[in-house]
């Protein structure tokens, strides 16, 4: 499934077949990052409590006092980007007042922002503790546990937001990209049906039922979904992206260069598109274009290996050893049992000058290809070893 790419090695075939894996997109619900759950300019954790709280006592007063200066200085935290920092200040703040929830879900969205999420889960259920039936609450903690790959927990944080609020659609499509992940694929669309029934103009649940069909390969129903999810939001790249993998998979490849060619115009970042729409250039020939496709999509993630060998081997033909070497290091570290990568290692360190170092990776290649039984692959190898060592 996916466009297919196969590492090469140069002066041979290709070693290792891979293809390009279609994953559905975590159902996150749009409230998470339009309505905030944590701190902001205009919504500081804590605020709520600074506007109740009406000291009668000195004591009060100071606790008060010291409260907004706490979240004053965290907010600043925050605003360099020390979101560490401004943690620990929330934690004293929690030690002022144990019992306001939104110093709880100030912590928690913090970590998410640092990618903790498991961090994040224990702080979402202590705000939700002391404030039961908020909904982003409820969205932050489901969108944690599915980032935690907690896949049923977060099914059942979903159904309860849906017991609070049966009408809230974003959380039926968080539901069922839960059940997606679960391959529980009846009661994700149930869930995504639901979701499109309480709120036909949403086009994440568009998007969802498509990547629904998409994860079972039915690419004929997916398309429908995916194409009333662009009526309804045009500028959604993720839905241009899965539309170009399947007609990449059908073999339309001039509708699929559009559909990449919008996706990247819209998230230059997405390193999948990128690295598709760099092998389409370099089917058609145009390596300078390819080139520069596959380096945005080695930016945005160094660890897309089929992005880094198609870089890796336009950089050798270019004799562009010293970045060729640091391509194939990257795959080296991801497929280290490769014999033909560790064969175009070799080639890269050769090709720079570093002889002995070229020597040791090609000899590391041949017990490889010895050990996979790969005669062709181990000749190869052995006859290159020969050259460089009566060089």
């Amino acid at each position: 499934m996916g466009y297919p790419y196969k590492f090469t090695v140069f002066l041979a075939a290709g070693l290792i077949g891979s293809a390009t894996v279609l994953t559905a997109q975590p159902a996150v619900a749009n409230r998470y990052s339009s309505d905030p759950i944590g701190p902001t300019e205009t919504q500081l954790p804590g605020a709520t409590l600074l506007a109740q709280r009406n000291p009668t006592t000195v004591a009060q007063a100071a606790q008060t006092e010291e409260l907004s200066r706490l979240l004053g200085d965290a907010q600043r935290k925050i605003d360099s980007g020390d979101y560490s920092g401004a943690i620990a200040l929330y934690q004293q703040a929690i030690q002022i007042d144990r019992n306001n929830a939104r110093l709880y879900s100030g912590i928690a969205f913090l970590q998410v922002r640092q990618g903790n999420f498991e961090a994040a889960v224990e702080y979402y259920r202590q705000a939700l503790d002391r404030d039961p039936r908020n909904l982003s609450f409820h969205y932050g903690l489901a969108h944690s546990l599915f980032a935690s790959a907690r896949y049923e927990q977060a099914a059942t944080i979903y159904e309860d937001l849906v017991d609070i609020s049966p009408q809230e659609a974003n959380a039926f499509v968080g539901l069922g990209g839960s059940f997606l992940r679960l391959e529980r694929y009846d009661e994700a669309r149930d869930a995504y049906e639901r979701a499109v029934s309480i709120a036909p103009d949403n086009a994440q649940a568009h998007e969802a039922i498509g990547m629904l069909y998409l994860a079972q390969n039915d690419y004929d129903a997916a398309v429908r979904p995916l194409q009333q999810a662009l009526e309804l939001d045009s500028s959604r790249s993720s839905v241009h992206a899965s539309l170009a993998k399947i007609w990449l998979e059908m073999g339309n490849e001039s509708r699929a260069f559009n559909s990449l060619q919008r996706a990247v115009d819209l998230n230059p970042n997405d390193a999948q598109a990128q690295f598709q729409l760099g092998e389409i250039f370099r089917k058609r020939g145009d390596n300078n274009s390819a080139l520069n496709h596959f380096e945005q999509a080695v930016e945005s993630n160094p660890g897309l290996a089929p992005a880094q060998a198609a870089l890796g081997e336009i950089l050798l033909e270019r004799e562009q050893y010293l970045r060729a070497v640091l391509a194939y290091r990257q795959l080296v570290r991801a497929f280290p049992e490769d014999a033909g990568v560790r064969y175009n290692l070799g080639l890269a360190l050769w090709g720079q000058g570093n002889g002995p170092s070229a020597i040791e990776t090609l000899q590391q290649s041949l017990r490889l290809y010895e050990t996979q039984e790969d005669e062709a692959g181990a000749q190869r190898a052995s006859a290159l070893l020969e050259v460089w060592r009566n060089n």
